[in-house]
């Protein structure tokens, strides 16, 4: 029985059976990126952290997409609803980060970010162990 957007020739093709090499391998890169995701998730990278774990997740997700629930193996609209779904997904990560990176410095709350704190003179964003160090923020005494 063809789903709705198959031919038959697609049906006859995916009826096929490609062998357990190819899932091996791609259950192998799903590892690898899963142990990568742990060592970059256990370093401070506050560049480029963030940006690092999207692309892995979105290349084993599409992994998963393709091999495992077979995407691959279909052509036509299935293709353009996962090509479709990706870029409005990336849209509508890049479009408050853009909006975040190009603001104006004073519109940000308060404390948003690490320089913000030592800009106000924050003894926890110094490390001073005195006033708490960096184990928690406390707002500095008020003075008359």
């Amino acid at each position: 029985m063809a789903v709705v957007n198959e031919t038959h020739s697609e049906e006859h093709n995916m009826q096929e059976h490609h062998g357990t090499g190819r899932y091996w391998l791609v259950w192998a890169a799903l590892l690898a990126f899963t142990f990568i995701t742990v060592i970059t998730g256990r370093m401070h990278l506050p560049t480029f952290g963030l940006l690092l774990a999207l692309v892995i997740a979105t290349v084993k997700g599409t992994l998963v997409l393709l091999f495992f629930m077979h995407l691959i193996d279909h052509k036509g609209a299935n293709r353009l609803v996962m090509g479709v779904s990706l870029v409005f997904v990336l849209i509508m990560i890049m479009a408050p980060m853009a909006d975040f990176a190009t603001r104006f410095r004073g519109s940000n709350p308060p404390g948003s970010h690490v320089s913000d704190l030592k800009d106000l003179n924050f003894p926890e964003a110094q490390g001073d162990a005195k006033h708490g160090g960096s184990h928690g923020l406390k707002l500095p005494d008020s003075h008359p």
